[in-house]
């Protein structure tokens, strides 16, 4: 396979991207500018959540916005209508310039992203009306599911022809983990619909199949596509070749293996069979290697050539996303170990790593891309570097307070419960100052999601067409002309 694999992202002339982008434009802002919107949707509620958790009185009387619909409403919408949505932007772009064929078939991909909107929207409606499941990034209602599921279906045929039509040559990296991704979203949906919500299995059996797929949907679903999008945009932005081929295929490979295993080691101790819990263990620890495997190839493209981060945007969140990504796996990995987890198993500390995951890589990685691939499709700079800037700052100092405060309040919490003579309740007071520092972490997340929001709107309408460059171009390889970033 190594033999396939190329260092260098494409050889396309200027004018065979211009063909290409114009051609993706259309399907690709439509799944940007929704994913945009329902950032906005999800981190709304995200806040109205993180509030009643500190101040349980908050809305208590309006009985749609109440603790657990507002918590599972944000978490579902940020998953089904930021990132994904996001992630298939990202890899119906990067599939189109690696394949190097021009997009074909452009209502059908229209069509898809339309109809997954429409179940996104049937789905939050039915959680927020107490119609859902009880399952985390499941909660959507059996009849919304399917509706997502056929529009997916239209996209995944969409990429496979695209691939089968690509031109010869060796397959970037970036295409391996697209294509692996492509295929893993629909076996991890339509697996776990089938097993807990369209015909559910017997009682004890659920717990073990909902974090297979929140594993699976993370490890390998989003992490692919953000990882396909750095190893593009990074040498792009550079000019640099990706340093080895051999961590990429290590990376990738062990990615794939132990990426859906880790969710069983949330659960030990519990009424499950041993082997589960000590497969999620053992994969939980096992992705150190990826996570040692893809950061130092990162580190090695880079090495010595950090200075474009300052001045680029997308660098600048693609290399935060990577640095989140690598802490995450390796808190994963310390967080799974038995005598640890006994402490930590019931605390904050769990949604410290989704918001490190979800938010600190995903996120972050689809915001450098989107910065990147947006002004390729328009023909227009970014409203306003400033703005940029301000949604970076507001985006890491937000996630990097919740996460602070989750994981100190965590560990302090955790520590009350191994005191026998301390009850649940007193444990969870010691946790509510750092709660309400994570609470501000989730404001500063919604300033965030809508200046990325109004940016988007602004390039989209081509209100500042005329205004200089927000920042400077990055150079494309082999391109003779500007470039937009």
């Amino acid at each position: 396979m190594s033999n396939d694999l190329s260092n260098q992202p494409d050889n396309l002339t200027a004018a065979e991207r211009a063909q290409i982008d114009s051609s993706t434009s259309g399907a690709v802002l439509l799944f940007f500018g929704s994913s945009a919107f329902w950032l906005v949707f999800a981190t709304l509620f995200d806040v109205i959540g993180a509030i009643q958790l500190s101040y349980p009185w908050f809305l208590d009387g309006i009985s749609f916005l109440t603790y657990g619909r507002a918590v599972q409403t944000a978490t579902t919408v940020m998953a089904y209508g930021f990132a994904t949505p996001a992630a298939i932007g990202i890899a119906v772009w990067l599939t189109a310039r690696l394949c190097k064929v021009p997009l074909s078939h452009h209502r059908m991909l229209v069509s898809a992203g339309i109809v997954w909107n429409l179940g996104i929207l049937v789905g939050a409606c039915s959680i927020l009306a107490g119609n859902s499941t009880s399952f985390a990034l499941l909660s959507f209602p059996a009849f919304a599911t399917p509706i997502l599921f056929v529009s997916y279906a239209l996209i995944a045929i969409w990429v496979l022809f695209t691939f089968n039509e690509r031109k010869s040559g060796g397959l970037f990296v970036s295409a391996w983990f697209v294509f692996a991704a492509v295929l893993a979203f629909p076996w991890l949906f339509g697996t776990v619909n089938a097993l807990l919500v369209w015909n559910p299995v017997a009682a004890p059996a659920q717990p073990a199949i909902a974090l297979w797929f929140s594993s699976g949907f993370f490890n390998l679903w989003l992490v692919p596509v953000g990882l396909a999008a750095a190893f593009y945009i990074i040498p792009k932005s550079t000019g640099l070749p990706v340093a080895s081929s051999n961590l990429s295929l290590l990376g990738f490979w062990t990615l794939l293996l132990f990426g859906a295993w880790t969710g069983g080691a949330q659960i030990i101790g519990g009424p499950v069979p041993a082997w589960i819990t000590s497969a999620g263990v053992a994969a939980s620890i096992m992705m150190i290697v990826p996570a040692l495997a893809l950061g130092l190839n990162f580190h090695l493209t880079l090495e010595d050539h950090y200075a474009p981060v300052a001045w680029s945007p997308a660098l600048r969140f693609i290399v935060t996303g990577i640095g989140c990504l690598v802490t995450y796996w390796i808190l994963v990995a310390i967080h799974s170990i038995p005598g640890v987890n006994a402490m930590t198993q019931f605390s904050d500390i769990n949604r410290a790593l989704y918001y490190l995951g979800h938010f600190g890589f995903f996120a972050m990685t689809a915001f450098g891309a989107i910065y990147y691939i947006v002004p390729r499709l328009t023909g227009h700079e970014w409203p306003c570097a400033k703005f940029i800037s301000l949604h970076y700052w507001l985006a890491v100092t937000g996630f990097g307070f919740i996460v602070t405060g989750l994981i100190l309040g965590g560990l302090i919490q955790g520590a009350a419960l191994s005191q026998t003579i301390i009850t649940f309740r007193s444990s969870v007071e010691f946790a509510w100052p750092f709660r309400v520092f994570a609470m501000l972490g989730s404001l500063l997340i919604l300033l965030s999601a809508v200046n990325f929001a109004l940016l988007l709107i602004g390039i989209l309408l081509e209100t500042h067409k005329n205004q200089a460059p927000a920042f400077m171009a990055e150079r494309e390889e082999n391109s003779q002309e500007p470039v937009a970033v």
